[in-house]
């Protein structure tokens, strides 16, 4: 499978019922938002068992694509940048609220270099 056709298809399920509208933001250290993307994801309650070592136990898992993000410019007009970071500033707003939560741990599957799904884990 090459990256374009990863993307394509994590694309479409997310436009499915399996997604959801989320809205990522990155804050600099007064909390003041100075990047936002509003975009799918998949979301799922994070279970106590499928928390890693060290990750709080509660929170939500979500799938998010890299289109909407590179679309968008997210956070900075640079696409090496599209990941968001865990524990910085990077922070999830799920179901229309105005609650942010952070993001406690990353991974970016790669194909070719190209990172072609974005997993992370939120908490707060």
């Amino acid at each position: 499978m090459t990256a374009d056709q990863a993307i394509a298809m994590l694309d479409r399920m997310l436009l499915t019922q399996e997604g959801e509208d989320i809205v990522l933001t990155r804050e600099d250290d007064d909390n003041n938002v100075i990047a936002s993307v509003t975009c799918r994801a998949r979301v799922d309650r994070t279970k106590a068992d499928d928390a890693p070592a060290g990750i709080a136990r509660s929170g939500f898992t979500l799938i998010l694509s890299p289109t909407p993000l590179l679309a968008a410019g997210w956070p900075d007009g640079d696409p090496a940048n599209i990941v968001p970071v865990e524990n910085e500033g990077d922070k999830v707003a799920l179901d229309s609220s105005d609650r942010r939560q952070t993001v406690v741990w990353v991974d970016a599957p790669k194909i070719g270099n190209r990172v072609v799904r974005i997993n992370l884990r939120i908490s707060g």
